[in-house]
């Protein structure tokens, strides 16, 4: 009887490990998906480098550093923060706020940039203090 009953736990055992490491293989994927919508979606990649590539040089060369120096923050946009923004769609959303250092000696010193949760798109620029 208890050769049978650590037999049936072991299996039981054995099955729950199975399943988990193939969660954890399937969540490591680094490779852009597809939601429902058809929008890119990216898994476990750095917000503030796929920002950064789409930074223009200019805005790029104004930066103190690269993309690693960048803070990230959600937020959710309103009106007031929007007057920088051509796309008024996001008023109201939550979006990435991703604060970057500048070269300006000057007080404010940082770029404030916001990008799209779901596609990391970048929406715009931000206002400073």
């Amino acid at each position: 009887m208890k050769k049978i009953l650590l037999t049936m736990l072991s299996t039981v055992l054995f099955l729950g490990l199975a399943a988990c490491s193939n969660l954890n293989k399937q969540g490591s994927n680094n490779v852009q998906n597809s939601n429902e919508q058809g929008e890119k979606v990216h898994k476990n990649d750095d917000v503030r480098e796929i920002v950064w590539k789409q930074l223009s040089s200019e805005q790029k060369d104004w930066i103190d550093g690269d993309w690693k120096d960048g803070v990230v923050s959600k937020i959710t946009l309103n009106e007031n923060m929007m007057s920088g923004l051509d796309d008024k769609s996001y008023e109201g959303k939550e979006v990435y706020l991703i604060d970057f250092p500048t070269k300006s000696k000057s007080i404010p010193n940082n770029m404030i940039v916001y990008a799209d949760v779901n596609t990391f798109d970048y929406i715009g620029n931000g206002l400073v203090d």
